[in-house]
């Protein structure tokens, strides 16, 4: 009988290691997802300000390109 109760004891005892075990190991996932998914939503916020830079650049550059076109025209008249 107190073996058995050694057995229970030690069979309880495990199986709550063990859920401590899985909880910590899924608070560790958890938490590198969450960086894994901050660290993309950095990337792609990088990636559109890039866009947008380039886009910014390329509108100022045509404008600029439009004012010359027509000082070229106002003076050629």
């Amino acid at each position: 009988m107190r073996r058995r109760i050694e057995f229970l004891f030690v069979a309880i005892f495990v199986s709550m290691f063990g859920l401590a075990s899985c909880a910590g190991v899924e608070e560790q996932v958890q938490e590198q997802v969450e960086q894994e998914v901050q660290g993309v939503q950095e990337q792609a916020e990088e990636a559109v300000q890039g866009g947008r830079t380039q886009i910014e650049e390329e509108i100022e550059e045509g404008r600029t390109k439009a004012e010359e076109a027509v000082e070229e025209a106002v003076e050629g008249q």
